[in-house]
């Protein structure tokens, strides 16, 4: 079995680890004295440490990303967020309709905020989670299972297992909206290939849905 850093076996294995852990990180079932977001701000950051240890090139790559052109990349996260807040704005209105228990699954998302400040929330969101599930996401995983399966095949199953990740809420509305931000950022890193952009869009997009402008 290969153990040598960035080998094929450390990506399936992983991927594997990332997977189960975001899946129970999302059931709720071991938040027992720790809140949600310090937990999942926590996780990300211990999994963001890995893969630079597993990928020595990755902290070349994010350097070079942010080094080159990056107000245009600034702009163009910005553009995306809301471009796909506008999108889910949309889908609010129209799948309510659609799927009558919309609002009631859209509420219980909320409840996430519960006993947390708007402030503490928009730090975590900013700080860590908005840009660390990007580096993870896309930045490590898209990319190595790109190059693993191919650009189509690879970019599907990344954003699928994003989406899957989230089974355990039980939640279909919070599964589709992975699911959708999964195909958009991932489409956009494959497009664009900037992590920046990647992460200001991941940033914003956060904070519109949580703190800015809410859905409910």
């Amino acid at each position: 079995m290969k153990a040598k850093p960035g080998g094929e076996t450390s990506l399936y294995w992983l991927t594997l680890l990332v997977a189960v852990c975001f899946f129970l990180i999302f059931s709720g079932r071991f938040l027992v004295g720790v809140d949600f977001w310090s937990l999942f701000a926590t996780v990300l950051l211990v999994f963001l440490m890995v893969v630079l240890w597993l990928d020595p090139f990755f902290s070349k790559l994010i350097s070079g990303d942010f080094g080159e052109k990056p107000g245009s990349k600034i702009l163009m996260g910005l553009v995306s967020a809301i471009l796909l807040y506008g999108a889910f704005f949309a889908g609010n209105i129209v799948l309510p309709h659609i799927f009558p228990e919309t609002l009631e699954y859209l509420a219980s998302i909320y409840n996430l905020k519960f006993g947390s400040s708007s402030l503490r929330i928009g730090i975590f969101l900013t700080l860590i989670i908005g840009p660390g599930e990007e580096l993870l996401w896309r930045g490590f995983l898209l990319r190595h299972w790109t190059a693993r399966l191919g650009k189509w095949t690879g970019f599907l199953a990344v954003a699928l297992l994003y989406a899957a990740v989230h089974l355990s809420t039980k939640n279909p509305v919070l599964v589709l909206a992975a699911l959708v931000c999964g195909l958009w950022w991932g489409y956009q890193y494959l497009k664009f290939k900037s992590l920046l952009a990647n992460m200001i869009s991941h940033i914003l997009w956060d904070l519109l849905m949580f703190i800015i402008l809410p859905f409910a």
